[in-house]
């Protein structure tokens, strides 16, 4: 009779990162349901730790409510700095009585379904396992799968301790290993993986345009500039911008995504003038046929440009369709690397602030070579660091070594 399948839990926070962590880790199960023969089970973390999403609530609230971007890093800083010091540097090899209390909940959850690996996709979710799977007294082994590298530069992220760290690019195996030390071995450097597939389960809202229509209306001409301005976080800033492109680039092509935010999709509307720029488009959620619509129509167009915060995951995204990025800073100190990856590998332009932002798109709307630029360089950026097969192989040979030292 055949041995079980081992067993691989995949734990998530949904509510740290907003959009992007969470389908990050979706997009990480998925490949290793193909790249390893095991049973894998993405679970989210705030049921098992509430308080997480107490943590996670936090940051959302910092993230909309801070009115610029150094307030924004001053308040998320102070709350990285109190989660710290509940939960510093080596505790995970002998927690305290408080820590062992917080950590309750996970500690049976692993006691009692005894995975043959967890994966935590946050550094600090990572520690967190650690630690539990010592008070368990499982066989467990513990994986940290970094999917933006620059929470390494938080210590709440860091830690030497898993059985195995993946993470997307050299420098940051170079940096953990300067910060926290360790066995280098136990540092695999598998390649930025893409959530080119896993952008499901959005509904269509009543803003939507009919499936049928053309992204460009009757007049479709797909030399026309094609933007796509994808908002997540800092609303009013793009309902500024969409007031200027409608005002000074009419002829464009636009869809505005305010992200799970129906409200902020009909401000949208109202602030572009759908009623004589019937050809934009305006959504709160999309299904996965029509984002992923938007976006060939994008990529296949010379003058295709994404424009959102410079987070990794939106950045990396883009490139990986060859759509050039015109971002605009977040403020937040883990995506402060995003924008020297973009100016380096000249995937378009990160912007300091609104006015540079506007200033930006009228020059590049001007003159759309600098698009046609741009665009060429997140190609060879795609085709020479975001081949997805590869980093798919890398993942799994590493989480397989894992399993085969059981």
């Amino acid at each position: 009779m055949p041995a079980d399948r081992p067993r691989i839990q995949v734990l998530s926070p949904r509510t740290w990162g907003e959009f992007g962590n969470y389908l990050a880790a979706t997009s990480f199960s998925r490949v290793l349901r193909t790249a390893v023969d095991a049973e894998v089970t993405l679970l989210e973390a705030e049921p098992i730790l509430p308080w997480l999403g107490d943590a996670g609530q936090r940051i959302r609230t910092i993230s909309l409510e801070s009115p610029d971007a150094a307030t924004r890093t001053r308040r998320y800083m102070q709350l990285m700095s109190q989660l710290q010091d509940r939960f510093p540097a080596g505790f995970e090899t002998d927690p305290t009585p408080a820590q062992t209390e917080a950590l309750a909940p996970l500690t049976e959850h692993l006691r009692t379904t005894a995975p043959d690996v967890v994966v935590g996709t946050k550094g600090f979710v990572a520690r967190l396992c650690v630690a539990a799977v010592r008070l368990a007294g499982t066989r467990t082994r513990v994986a940290s799968h970094i999917t933006n590298p620059g929470l390494l530069h938080l210590p709440l992220h860091r830690s030497a301790h898993p059985d195995l760290t993946l993470v997307g690019f050299p420098w940051a195996k170079e940096h953990l290993l300067a910060h926290e030390g360790g066995d280098p071995e136990r540092i695999r450097v598998v390649g930025p993986l893409v959530a080119q597939h896993d952008l499901r389960d959005f509904l269509t809202d009543e803003l939507a345009a009919p499936a049928a229509a053309p992204w460009g209306g009757d007049d479709d001409d797909p030399a026309r500039p094609r933007l796509i301005v994808f908002c997540n976080r800092g609303g009013d800033t793009y309902l500024r911008l969409l007031e200027h492109i409608a005002e000074r680039h009419p002829a464009t092509d636009l869809v505005f995504v305010g992200y799970d935010d129906p409200e902020l999709a009909r401000r949208a509307a109202r602030a572009a003038g759908a009623s004589r720029l019937a050809h934009w488009r305006f959504h709160s959620r999309l299904t996965q046929a029509e984002y992923f619509d938007y976006i060939t129509q994008a990529s296949r167009s010379p003058h295709g440009l994404l424009i959102s915060k410079a987070g990794p995951n939106t950045t990396l995204e883009a490139a990986y369709f060859g759509i050039p990025v015109l971002m605009l800073e977040s403020g937040l100190p883990m995506e402060q690397w995003v924008p020297g990856l973009i100016h380096e590998r000249g995937l378009g332009r990160a912007c300091d602030t609104p006015d540079e932002l506007l200033t930006t798109v009228d020059d590049w709307l001007a003159r759309p070579s600098e698009i046609e630029q741009h665009k060429k360089a997140a190609v060879e950026f795609a085709e020479s660091v975001l081949d997805q097969q590869a980093v798919a192989a890398r993942i799994g040979a590493a989480v397989q070594s894992l399993l085969d030292a059981r």
